[in-house]
Order: C-alpha cells, then structure tokens, then sequence
C-alpha cells in the first residue's frame, strides 16, 4: 500500500490563523477559534499540525495542551463528556498539588471532583446549580493560565452535550486567563436548522475575542499536489481521476490515491469510505465492526469486556485494521481514523448483528452504572435503545437524569425527561420506575427547559395537560404553573396571571401539600406590572399571601423569594428600612449559598440607597468572600464587587472604587444590565474627577449596549440620565461661551427629563439619584433663561418627584440640596445652602455633593462680601476633593479664586493630586491619581494596549503615563516600578 503524506498540502492560511491565536495567548490575549468544515476537510489534521508546531515552541510560560472529545450518543449524551478528558489531562500534566492550588478553596476542590474522581477530597461540595461548576472549571483554567499557556482543544462540537456547549459558550465570553488559547473544531454538515450548536455559535460569533475559521475544499492544483505525495507515481490519467472523483475533499483525495492501481474504482463515495474495511480479513472486519458499534473512539478495556470470542483474535483483528489506517490508537483504546469510516462500517453491518453488539456493549455499560458510575448510563441507555430494549433503556434513562441534575446540568437533564415521556406508554410501571406521576415529570421537564427554550416549555407543559386526569390536582397545578412561568419569560404578562389563577383555582390554601406550590404561584403574579393585579395594594395583598404559603410549606428557598418579592417594591418607593427587615428575616433562613448572595445584593443597593455606606462596603467584602469561597466569584462575586464599588465612590474611596468597577467589567460581559452599572459609575467617576473626555468616551463607546439596557431596565434608564444630567451640568459650569453653555444645560434639561415617565413618580427610591441634577439643571436654565415651556414641565416633574420622597436623613438632606438650588435665583442664598453644606457633611449622600455645596456655598459668600469664609471653604475643596474623586469642584474652587481675587492654598497644585502636591518629595506620592491608575495596572502586567483598553484612553496616551510614571518614581523598565508599587501601594486590595 503507498505510504501517506507525512506534511499538510493547502491550509497555510488556516494554521497562520491558529498560529495568531497562539501568540495572542502567549502574549495574555486569551483567544478562541472555531474551526469548521464539512466531513472529510482535515479539520483534525489541521489541528495535528497546528498542535505539532506549538509544542516546537520553547521560552516561557510553558505550553500545557488539554483536548476533549466530543462523542456521538444521540440526543441525550452524557453530561461534560469531553470536559471531563480535558480536566483529567490538565490533572495529570500539572500534578495534585498545583491543581488544587488553582482551585484555591476545598469547596471548588469538591465541585470538581464530581467531574473528575482521581481529585479526592473529604471537603463539602457547593450547593447544585450549573453556575458552581462553570466557574470552578473557570477558576482552575484561568489560575492555571498564570504559569502556563493552556491550549484547549474541544473536537466534534457538532456531538457535544448540552452541558459542554453551556459551559464553552460562557467559558468563550468570560474568560479572562492570562495564557489561553481555546480550538474547537464542528462538522458544518451536520449542523442544520434547529440543531443546538446553532444558537450557541450564534452567540460566540458576537464576541470580539472569537475567531470563525472555515477549512474549504482543496484546489486543483492542491488536490494534485496532495494525491501525488500519496500515490507517488501513478500516472496522469489516474491522478486526473482522483482530482475529479474527491472534489478537493482531502480524506477522499487520501482514499482514492491509496487504492490499489489493479482495484476497481468504487461506484459511491460510501463504496469509497468502506474500501479498505472490505479489503480486511474476516477476522479483522470483525474486531472493526465490534469497535463501530462502540463508537468512534473505543477504551480497549471496554472492548474486551463486550468481545465474547477468542481475545487473540480480537487483538490480531486489531493491528491488522490498525495497519491498514482504518483504526488507529487513542490513548488506552482505539479510534477510527475518521468518523466517516466508523458511520460507513456501523451501517454496513447486518440489523440483527447491530442489535447484538449494542447489547453487549449495553450490558457492559449497565454493570458499571450499577456499580456506581451514573455517568455512563446515558451511554448505556443509548446502546440499550439501538438494541430495542425499552424497559432497560428506560432505567438507564431514569438514572442519567437523575446524574445529570445531580452534575448541573439541566438540559441533559430535560432530553432525558423527553425521551422517558415518549417512552411513558411504551413500558411497564413507568410511574414506579421513575418514582414520578406523569404531569410531574412533564412539568419538571418544562421546567428544566423554562430558562433556555420558553415555547419548548410551553409545548411540553400543554401536552402534559392533555394526558393529566382531572383528579390529579396538584399534577394540573403543577403544569399550569409551568405554562405561567413559560408565558412570564415571554413578557406575557396577562397570559401569566390567567394561566395562574388555573392553578390557584386547583389548590387548596389550607392544605400544607399544596403550600409550596401555591407560594411560587403567588410569587409569580406579584411579578406581574401591578396594573395587571389590580394596583400597588393589591400586589402587596398577593406577596402577603404567598408569604404565608411559604411559611406553611417550610421551604427556606420558597420563603426567601416571597420576601424578596415584598422587598423589591419597598426599595423602589423609599421605604428602605422595611425592606431592611425583610433582608434580615432572608439572612436569617438555612439558604443555598447562591440564594444568599442574590439577597445580599439587594442589601447593598438598599444599603447605599439609605447612606450606610460604610455599612455596604463591609457586608460586601464578607460576601463577596462567601463567593469566592464556594466559586460564585465570578459572577455573584462580580455583581456584589460592583455593589461595592458604588458604596465605595460614594464614600469617597474613589481610586479604590474605580479600580473594583473596572475589574468588574471583564466578569460582567455576560450580564448586561450590572455591566452597564458598572460603566456608569467609571463613566460618572471620571466626569466628577474631571476627565470629562474619558467620561463621554465610554458613553460614546458603549452607546448600543447601553440603549438596548436602558430599553428593558429603568434603573440603567433613570442612571445614565443621571450621567447626561451631570456630565453636561459639569461641563457647563464656569464655561466662556454662553452660547455653549446654554447648549449644555439645555442637554441636561433633556436628560433630567426621564422623569416624566410615570414609572420614576411611582418609585421615588429610583428616581431619587436624578433629583439633584434635574434640581441643579432646572436652576441653570432658569438662570439662563431658557426655553419656558420645557422649564415649566421639568419643573413639575421635579416638584412631584421630590414631594414623593421619603422623609428618611438621606432624602432630608437631598431635600436640603433642592431648596438651596431653587433659591439660585434670588437673593445670595446663603443660609440654604450653608443648611445643604451641614446635611451633606453627615457623609450620608455620596461625598461630591458636600464639595458641590461648598462650592455653591463659597459662590453665595463671595457675592455677600464675605471672603475669609469663602477663601477658606475653597481651601477646603480643594485640598479635599481630588482625593474624594471630585477634583473638577476643585477646579471650579480654584477658577472662582482667581475670578473673585481671593489667594486660596493649593490653587498651584497639579491636577488629580493632593492640596500642596507639588511639593511632595519624588516618588509614588508624586503622582497623580490617573498616573497610580496607570501604574497599577502596570503591576498588575498589562500591556499599553491593554492599559488604554481598560481605562479608555488610547495606547499612545498609555505609553505616556508609564513613561512619566518611570521617570518620577525613578524605575528604569516595567518590573521594576510594578516591584515598587507592590512594596508600598496597599490603597486597593485584591477583590
């Protein structure tokens, strides 16, 4: 037989674009590629090729290769099957201990060892819930990324299990790794309407770090070039043939070239596929067909326990199809060379002689799922099925949900749920088998799609009411439940609360069976627009009886979420200490970790709402511990640091406070609405720090994602009219050109304007953090005379939005604040606003409205004659705002000064530092606090580019801060000024 081509014809394109993913990896870039291609088109010799030139590579970090297989097994599919490969050759090649260092807490150690058994722990797993296993997988990668360049490579997407494809899709948007590069490689020919992989490519195609790589068809001159590199001297008329019969499909290129120049040419290209199988000897066409049946990829232990024949035999039959590049080794076990052999070989074989092999393969299955080893009864239930026997598939199935659920993964879950009502009716005692009714396995099927697939759901609950008896009470209550949940997904809200009152009409409020049912019910219509229940009271009305279900029903998850359905409404309208109490009573419950810090979250906002924000920086840290602690740090962690953030900022810990919103942002890429938060407060931060460019970047920038936010959510709508508000307002203050300056408050006026939306009145708690920009922009343009109609509606907004306030010390001194804008107007309103200086100086609104006070404080003395006051209220601002994060009331200090001839202390000092910086002896202190951002991003390891991304500035403007930053602190390169910061910067500890 002629020998194969050992070097790659044709894809020098396609391994330059793998090439560029590895140096953005080695370079800290993590990158993703998705390679794609037909059957047959060298996908997997691509990635031979591209694997065999990185290992070439030597220097540093160390190259560490991670590879999981796909495997084909239908619809249902064991759940994480090639992730579980991966994380054993991750295990095996960095050792125990460096693998449970990446894990960083016995509880991610825990959750890990679900997946992978060799990692033994006495240690407690996390709560269930696929989040805790996405981020632990998560954590060990991106710590392990730290020494190593970790190349993940994902094969045959096209047969990945719902649960991989979950966790590659938020592993692909969120990783953050230093060293990463992620391959994954899918059959486009198999993926056609409706297929799962479609969504979750549709998903990676809208993310900036993922790469699409098609492999098309050879040319003709490549196709030559291939076929005579395998032939060797066949002649042209042969050669000609094989160009015209392959179609420029490399693996048909390779079959036709190695044909026999005697042997007949195959008449289809299945013919084709199956040519070197026939050419075999029996005793090595039956190992082939046994390993077939198997799968493309076989463990040879496996092999020998299904084969029932001589295992000389079986093992001569072996090499011999090993020889003849039918099979080749795999690890411990043998695989097709490629997966068109083993699909021609399988249909190949005889009905009788599938059924047969697929039983033994079956039973061998079944002894280590009653064994222990739940995660291959999927696979066994498969093989069961192709040997058409139902009732043992159905138990396999019965025991493969029950695995999935248990291992986090609820759409394996639901297909296995689908798969056993199909087979309801086909089996004996299905009810005893599963240890279900019916409808409850119909509704907990639907449930598992809710979240993923609402009209699935829907489908499924709907038939589940078509088969349910009327005296199955709770079975019909359950289903209509589910087709309420199904409807409140979709925004139907009326839809909703019909399809709830079904069930509420179906369960008794007295009996303690039916209290949880009736809680989560309840639960929903409370979520409902009030309008739709009937108004605020009657709203409350529903959560007060839901939480009275809850109660009767004794479930801790059940209470918590009807109390934090009576917390919500009472945080939007102000009544802030009530929703307190109702957080504490959550505190207080035996709750999942995760539903712990879902409250929490809601705590810190109410917290920062009430002025307690020393109170919510330390709640967050405690929790954002608790995250880290069972691996949530990723997301929960993410969307309590930013909760703390904004404590932070308000606070006047700025540099801290921006730093933790801007590490925020990389997490927070899945999570659009806190994402959003996030950048609102950089973007607010940087507008009161006087970096109004860098302010107006980020909301240019982030235009689209903001809009489509503020469309859905109307805090992220009432917050970033906050920003406009402010921005302008700030931008206007002190400006020359009065024709400019009215141009900007008239944008603030417009801005300030949300809140004629009705839905800010009915929340005062939300539209609270506008009032004291539409105040301020109200009195600039009654200031400048600006258009009255418009001034006349913002007036009576304004009016309304502040009579709704609560009268708790928060709003008294934002109401402080309102009375001395309103009396700008008139006579110097001093006394206003030395009653607004006082409030604000109790620390409980955030800190640069007491510097604005002065200021507008310091602006009335100097226009009643007082000047020593007012010098002296100026020095303070100055020597205090830039490091509260208000440095343009600094500024505006310092423009009154010269404008009122007053000489004030600090008016020379640079911008952003400290009163007197100037002077400061060289070293860190000498920097500005851009400069400290700079610099701890430095030590941190990023690149100009990276440091321009993260700040929004551009590369050029970074590389001039680091060069300043050297030359002042006396470094001579990058490590040795990170050296430095490391030493004596301690100003924003590690999340």
């Amino acid at each position: 037989m002629p020998a194969r081509t050992s070097r790659m014809i044709g894809r020098d394109a396609e391994l330059a674009v793998l090439r560029d993913a590895l140096d953005a990896g080695r370079a800290g870039h993590p990158r993703v590629v998705v390679v794609r291609g037909e059957a047959g088109i060298g996908k997997t010799r691509l990635l031979q090729e591209f694997r065999a030139a990185a290992s070439a590579l030597g220097g540093t970090p160390p190259i560490t290769f991670a590879v999981g297989q796909c495997v084909d097994m239908g619809e249902i599919g064991s759940p994480f099957t090639p992730i579980r490969r991966l994380l054993r050759e991750l295990y095996a090649t960095v050792g125990d201990d460096v693998f449970r260092a990446a894990a960083q807490t016995p509880t991610v150690v825990a959750t890990l060892a679900a997946l992978l058994p060799e990692l033994t722990t006495d240690a407690t797993p996390a709560d269930t819930g696929a989040d805790y296993i996405t981020e632990s997988i998560e954590r060990v990668i991106e710590s392990l990324s730290q020494d190593h360049h970790l190349v993940v490579i994902i094969e045959d997407l096209h047969w990945a299990d719902a649960a991989t494809l979950a966790l590659l899709k938020t592993l692909a948007v969120t990783l953050r790794g230093a060293h990463v590069t992620i391959v994954m490689t899918y059959r486009s020919d198999d993926v056609g309407r409706g297929h799962p992989l479609r969504p979750v490519l549709a998903e990676l195609d809208r993310n900036r770090t993922v790469t699409g790589l098609d492999i098309g068809r050879l040319s003709p001159a490549e196709t030559v070039e291939l076929a005579r590199a395998v032939a060797g001297a066949a002649d042209t008329g042969a050669i000609d043939t094989i160009v015209k019969r392959s179609d420029g499909i490399p693996f048909f290129v390779e079959e036709l070239a190695e044909l026999d120049a005697n042997e007949a040419l195959p008449d289809t290209l299945r013919d084709l596929v199956l040519a070197r199988f026939e050419r075999l000897s029996d005793t090595g066409r039956e190992a082939t067909g046994l390993v077939a049946a198997g799968g493309v990829r076989v463990e040879g232990s496996l092999l020998e326990t299904v084969h029932d024949g001589d295992r000389e035999a079986l093992r001569a039959g072996l090499r011999e199809a090993l020889a003849a590049h039918v099979l080749e080794t795999s690890g411990e076990g043998y695989a097709f060379r490629h997966a068109l052999i083993q699909e021609a070989v399988h249909d190949d074989l005889l009905p009788s002689e599938r059924a047969e092999l697929h039983a033994r393969y079956a039973a061998a299955l079944q002894r280590q799922v009653d064994a222990g080893h739940a995660e291959v009864a999927a696979e066994a239930a498969e093989h069961w099925l192709a040997a058409r026997d139902l009732p043992r598939a159905f138990d396999a199935m019965v025991i493969a949900r029950r695995h999935a659920d248990s291992t986090w993964a609820p759409i394996t879950a639901a297909r296995l749920g689908e798969r056993l009502v199909e087979l309801w009716d086909r089996v004996p005692d299905a009810a005893a088998r599963t240890g279900l009714s019916r409808a409850q396995l119909y509704a907990d099927t639907a449930a598992a799609w809710r979240l993923q697939d609402s009209a699935r759901a829907m489908r499924l609950a709907r038939a589940g009411l078509a088969v349910t008896p009327a005296d199955d009470v709770l079975g019909r209550a359950q289903l209509y439940a589910e087709i309420a949940s199904a409807h409140g997904n979709a925004g139907r809200i009326s839809e909703m609360i019909t399809a709830v009152d079904s069930a509420l009409d179906l369960l008794d409020d007295t009996a303690p069976a039916h209290a949880l049912l009736r809680a989560r019910a309840l639960g929903l219509k409370v979520t409902g627009a009030a309008s739709a229940v009937g108004g605020e009271d009657e709203r409350q009305r529903i959560a007060a009886a839901a939480l009275h279900a809850a109660e009767l029903s004794g479930d801790a998850v059940a209470l918590a979420t009807c109390l934090m359905h009576l917390t919500w409404p009472l945080i939007d309208r102000g009544h802030l200490d009530e929703a307190l109490a109702y957080i504490a009573r959550i505190a207080a419950l035996d709750l999942p970790a995760d539903r712990r810090l879902h409250a929490t979250i809601s705590e810190l906002d109410t917290l920062v709402r009430a002025g307690r924000f020393d109170e919510a920086v330390e709640r967050a840290t405690a929790a954002i511990a608790l995250a880290m602690e069972v691996g949530l740090d990723r997301s929960m962690g993410a969307l309590l640091a930013s909760n703390r953030a904004e404590a932070l900022l308000a606070r006047g810990d700025a540099v801290e406070g921006e730093a933790v919103a801007r590490r925020c942002l990389d997490m927070l890429a899945g999570v659009p609405t806190f994402r959003s938060f996030s950048l609102r407060l950089i973007a607010l931060a940087a507008s009161w720090d006087d970096r109004a460019d860098e302010a107006e970047e980020i909301r240019r920038r982030e235009s689209a994602d903001i809009a489509a936010v503020q469309a859905e959510d109307p805090e992220e709508k009432i917050g970033w009219a906050e920003f406009d508000t402010e921005v302008a307002l700030n931008r206007a203050e002190g400006h020359a050109d009065d024709a400019v300056r009215a141009a900007l408050v008239d944008a603030a006026v417009t801005a300030a304007l949300v809140l004629d939306d009705e839905d800010f009145l009915q929340g005062p708690g939300t539209s609270r953090r506008l009032l004291p920009g539409a105040v301020r922009a109200l009195a600039e343009a009654d200031l400048l005379g600006l258009d009255v109609d418009r001034r006349e509606r913002l007036r009576t907004t304004v009016t309304a939005a502040v009579a709704s306030q609560p009268d708790d010390a928060p709003g008294r001194a934002f109401a402080a604040l309102w009375a001395a804008e309103s009396a700008r107007g008139g006579a110097a309103p001093i006394g206003p606003w030395r009653q607004a200086v006082t409030m604000a100086d109790e620390r409980l609104i955030p800190v640069r409205f007491l510097h604005y006070a002065r200021y507008r404080l310091a602006e009335s003395l100097i226009a009643s004659g007082d000047r020593d006051e007012a010098g002296a209220l100026l020095t303070c601002i100055v020597a205090d705002a830039p490091s509260d994060g208000a440095a343009v009331t600094a500024r505006w200090a310092r423009e009154l000064s010269v404008r009122a001839g007053l000489t004030i202390l600090g008016t020379q000092g640079t911008h952003g530092s400290d009163a007197g910086g100037a002077g400061v002896a060289a070293g860190i202190a000498t920097l500005t606090r851009r400069e400290r951002q700079v610099l701890a991003l430095v030590a941190e390891g990023l690149t100009n580019p990276q440091i321009g991304q993260r700040l929004f500035i551009s590369p050029k403007t970074a590389s001039v801060h680091v060069s300043a930053i050297l030359t002042k602190i006396g470094a001579t390169n990058r490590a040795e000024a990170a050296a430095l910061y490391a030493a004596e910067d301690d100003a924003v500890p590690a999340e």
